[in-house]
């Protein structure tokens, strides 16, 4: 009994460690940002990432061997969730705060949900509605900054709705994924997905094109060590340790508890982004925030699951 709840404790300083890591991540990203491209901060970022996510896959015992039906399923979500997904968050990030972009994100179970309503796989209780109803009027505010009328003049209403179609992607991976997370283990998947979303950033970063006139090569002749920690820290930190603990959550005290850590992730960006950047918060920030962490978790808690592909 002891042990079970040593165990238990051990896997929450974890996943508080991890959710730490992820809101602080978008600050972190943000530095990164003032030296290099976005395509280029995710090239490197995951290009560094996958070289573990190799060691460690090739350290499993069995080697664990993809069926061959499943690469092209792995290609299209490695595509969705690093080549696509971090390239509109870190083009948005440009344009908005990092608090602005951990909140919008926030929104993900959101979108998953209503996906799953219209192909069929959830239904929507009066309480769920409630809860995504709630979740927008949240993002409406953290976006006006308190003036709901003058939205779409925000500052920052370019970023903005790039984090809200990055909240998207995540959702429409979410699901396309769903399938292939479960018959491999969760981090045999990511690793496989970060691999061959990083393959698919190379040549977006070695040859100049439209989307990415400066190459990599260019620019990392000129990046300081703050740029060269904030690299390490989100390939080190954020993708191999993060999906790492995160997933070994999942099986130590199962998918709902670990997910509920999330919530807590946007205040540890609003601490960073405050700290890293000087970046101000509103109080219309602070209850437009709240109000999107407190519809998702109504819109999962009241959603009624009624079939899986």
């Amino acid at each position: 009994m002891i042990r079970i709840e040593k165990t238990e404790l051990n896997a929450y300083a974890t996943l508080l460690s991890v959710v730490f890591l992820w809101g602080a991540s978008f600050a972190v990203s943000k530095i990164g940002l003032y030296e290099l491209s976005p395509l280029n901060l995710a090239g490197l970022r995951f290009s560094l990432a996958s070289v573990f996510f190799v060691i460690l896959l090739v350290m499993q015992n069995p080697i664990v061997s993809l069926e061959r039906q499943d690469i092209f399923t792995l290609i299209i979500a490695g595509f969705m969730a690093i080549t696509s997904y971090f390239y509109i968050q870190y083009t948005g990030l440009l344009y908005t705060t990092s608090i602005n972009a951990a909140l919008l994100l926030a929104t993900s179970p959101i979108w998953t949900t209503i996906f799953s309503v219209v192909i069929g796989l959830e239904q929507i209780t009066i309480k769920a509605f409630g809860g995504i109803l709630l979740a927008f009027l949240g993002i409406s505010l953290v976006i006006s900054k308190g003036q709901l009328f003058l939205l779409f003049s925000s500052q920052t209403i370019y970023g903005d709705m790039l984090l809200l179609l990055n909240a998207l992607v995540w959702a429409g991976f979410t699901l396309y994924g769903k399938k292939i997370m479960e018959k491999y283990s969760p981090f045999t998947a990511m690793a496989y997905i970060h691999i061959f979303g990083t393959i698919m950033l190379l040549p977006f970063i070695l040859i100049p094109n439209k989307l990415n006139p400066v190459t990599v090569i260019d620019q990392l002749s000129n990046i300081s060590i703050t740029t060269i920690i904030s690299i390490f820290y989100l390939a080190i930190l954020c993708s191999v340790y993060g999906f790492g603990m995160w997933y070994k959550g999942i099986t130590q005290i199962g998918a709902v508890r670990t997910a509920s850590f999330y919530f807590i992730c946007p205040l540890f960006a609003v601490f960073a982004g405050n700290w890293l950047l000087n970046e101000s918060f509103h109080l219309s920030i602070v209850i437009g925030g709240l109000m999107v962490i407190f519809g998702v978790y109504i819109t999962n808690k009241f959603k009624i699951i009624i079939g899986r592909n």
